[in-house]
């Protein structure tokens, strides 16, 4: 029995490996690209963008293995918050971004091929308030994003009492993350 589970195990990691599916990726995103795509009928094909924030943010191409084309594009990031009680640094400090007393979380935003949003999921919220962005129906609000149009909380984005900073942190974010992968596959 452990011997067949263990042939099981090592069979499906050999695959996934073979499929272009980096070693590092979060469960939680594999889990939503098996949902979209199919079990392990995509690969993913790092796309290096030279204006990303961070060094753990990561760019995707999803293909289809043996068919040419995208099927659409994979956007993994971190986003900082500042810590209840306010930032320790203003926002115009050059290093406000690597030295400010922060929190953080998690997550990755699903683009179709035309650069739209499809889906947007928090997967690790290490903030103390706030978590309440994480819900599947508040992030559905970002869903047919395509930076044609504007996003603003209060008006196209819901505010939340308790979570001021992270909805306007996730808002940005993905107003931001949206625009760098059209400037970087557009041109």
């Amino acid at each position: 029995m452990r011997k067949s589970l263990f042939i099981g195990f090592l069979f499906t990691f050999l695959i996934t490996v073979g499929q272009g599916i980096p070693d590092d990726l979060p469960r939680p995103v594999l889990r939503e690209l098996n949902n979209q795509y199919g079990k392990n009928e995509f690969k993913l094909i790092d796309k290096s963008l030279t204006k990303q924030a961070n060094a753990g943010e990561k760019f995707y191409s999803v293909k289809s293995p043996g068919q040419h084309g995208v099927k659409g594009y994979l956007h993994i990031g971190r986003v900082k918050t500042c810590r209840a009680g306010g930032c320790s640094l203003s926002e115009n400090s050059a290093t406000a971004t690597e030295e400010f007393d922060s929190e953080y979380f998690d997550y990755f935003i699903l683009y179709n091929s035309d650069f739209s949003v499809e889906t947007v999921k928090v997967y690790n919220y290490q903030a103390s308030y706030g978590h309440e962005i994480s819900a599947r129906g508040w992030l559905k609000q970002f869903e047919g994003f395509a930076g044609k149009s504007s996003l603003e909380v209060g008006k196209n984005i819901d505010a939340i009492s308790g979570a001021t900073v992270s909805v306007y942190a996730i808002t940005e974010d993905v107003k931001w993350k949206t625009k760098l992968l059209q400037e970087a596959v557009q041109h």
